[in-house]
C-alpha cells in the first residue's frame, strides 16, 4: 500500500498519464498526481519495476493497472492512499481477482445520505452498531464499505452500478461482507461477493475490499 498526506505536484505523473489531467482544476490535478504516487508505492512493494510503470484511466476515469496486477486508489480530504497486488493467473502465484480502496474522513454521514445509499435493514444495522459501539461514524463505514465493494466489480464487470446493489453486513470488529448483483457489460447477471476490513484511524476511515 502507498499512501500520503502531503501534496504531491504534476512532475508525479508519468509522460503518458498527463492527459489524465488536461483542463482539470488544480484541485483534480492533484488529487491525480497524488494518486499515480501512491499507485506507484503499491506497485513497486511488489516489483521496483513495476513502481516505474504508468497507470492510465480507461474512459470512466478508472485506473488500468499494468499487467499481471490489479489495485485500486481513492482520496479524500488530506489523504490518498493506493493497493496493488498480483491478479489471478499471473506467472507469480494465485494472486487475487479485484481490490477495492475508499477512505472519507472520520465523520458522520450529511443528513440525508444514508437513507439514499442503504437498504432499510443496512439502516437498522447502522442504528444496531451505534449503540452498540457509539463513537464510530457506522453510516460512514456503510457508505465506505459499498464503495470499496463497487470499486472491486467495476474492473470486472465493467458496468456501473448504483448503491441499491450493493449489500453489505458490518462487523464490528473491522471486518465486512458485501454482496453486488447486477448485469455485466455483456449483459449477463452477476453475482459478486466481497470480503474486507476497515480500519478507524485519528482523521481517515479506510475501507478495502477484496474479491479472490
Amino acid at each position: 500500500m502507498g499512501a500520503t498526506e502531503a501534496p504531491v505536484g504534476d512532475d508525479a505523473l508519468l509522460p503518458q498519464e498527463g492527459g489524465l489531467v488536461d483542463g482539470a482544476s488544480p484541485q483534480r490535478r492533484a488529487e491525480v498526481a497524488a494518486g499515480r504516487h501512491c499507485a506507484r508505492l503499491a506497485l513497486s512493494a511488489l516489483d521496483r519495476d513495476l513502481g516505474r510503470m504508468p497507470v492510465p484511466a480507461d474512459a470512466r476515469g478508472a485506473p488500468l493497472w499494468p499487467a499481471g496486477t490489479v489495485g485500486s486508489i481513492t482520496h479524500c480530504a488530506g489523504w490518498t492512499g493506493a493497493v496493488a497486488a498480483r491478479s489471478r493467473g499471473s506467472r507469480f502465484g494465485r494472486g487475487i481477482r479485484s481490490l477495492g480502496l475508499d477512505a472519507e474522513p472520520v465523520a458522520p454521514l450529511p443528513t440525508g445520505v444514508l437513507d439514499v445509499v442503504a437498504s432499510a435493514a443496512e439502516r437498522a444495522a447502522v442504528e444496531r452498531l451505534g449503540g452498540e459501539r457509539p463513537g464510530i461514524p457506522w453510516d460512514t463505514v456503510l457508505f465506505c464499505a459499498k464503495e470499496a465493494t463497487y470499486k472491486a466489480w467495476y474492473p470486472l464487470a465493467g458496468t456501473v452500478v448504483g448503491h441499491d446493489a450493493v449489500r453489505v453486513q458490518l462487523s464490528p470488529a473491522g471486518s465486512f461482507a458485501a454482496v453486488a448483483t447486477a448485469d455485466d457489460a455483456s449483459g449477463r447477471e452477476v453475482v459478486l461477493r466481497v470480503r474486507g476490513r476497515w480500519v478507524l484511524g485519528p482523521r481517515v476511515l479506510v475501507v478495502l475490499g477484496v474479491v479472490g
